[in-house]
């Protein structure tokens, strides 16, 4: 992999058109079909059992891949992705994942653990762009640890033998909460240990 794109994607900020790539009025109008209740993303959880989430997820990222969503997503590509790796070629994910934090989701067993990519079998040359559909703050947030930090805990859990709750607590000491909002896109790549502590605001 090209190194710029590790520099390019080390936390970093992407700032794109949200009213020409309006997609968080374009999930919500997707949630709406399963149920036409939710009045926004925020509350997804007052009108959503945590035992559907899973459900509206899969509904929602099975419509990324009708055509319209194919081509917003290509153009967005096209526009803020491509230019920062110059010649490269690239693919894009064929239907983006829908990740849904909802208020206290330990309790419904619903928590994202620390990871990294190249643990879930992704491979060095992907990166992510995660966009917020919501404003993204404290423990509502996904927490992530730099390139540098990740790397020196990665050595540590491979030397130490760290078990799951060994390893989450080092991760706590090395992460922080992505602070976004709609318009905004976090960028990093398969490296970044990252995931979820308990949602404890009113905001999914």
């Amino acid at each position: 992999m090209n190194i710029d794109i590790f520099e390019k994607w080390d936390n970093s900020t992407l700032t794109y058109d949200l009213k020409r790539y309006n997609f968080p009025a374009l999930v919500l109008e997707l949630v709406q079909e399963l149920y036409p209740d939710v009045p926004s993303l925020e509350q997804i959880h007052r009108f959503v059992p945590a035992e559907q989430i899973a459900t509206m997820c899969v509904h929602v990222q099975k419509s990324f891949g009708k055509k319209k969503f194919m081509t917003l997503f290509d153009s967005f590509a096209e526009e803020y992705l491509a230019p920062k790796i110059g010649s490269q070629k690239y693919l894009i994910k064929r239907q983006a994942t829908l990740n849904c934090v909802i208020p206290n989701q330990v309790k419904s067993a619903r928590r994202l653990l620390f990871h990294q990519g190249i643990w879930v079998s992704n491979g060095r040359g992907m990166t992510t762009q995660w966009m917020p559909l919501t404003k993204a703050f404290a423990t509502n947030s996904m927490y992530i640890a730099s390139h540098k930090d990740s790397i020196t805990l990665t050595k540590k859990v491979i030397r130490e033998k760290l078990n799951l709750e060994q390893f989450e607590n080092e991760c706590l000491k090395i992460s922080k909460p992505v602070e976004k909002q709609p318009g905004e896109v976090h960028l990093f790549h398969q490296e970044h240990i990252h995931g979820n502590v308990n949602n404890e605001t009113d905001i999914t």
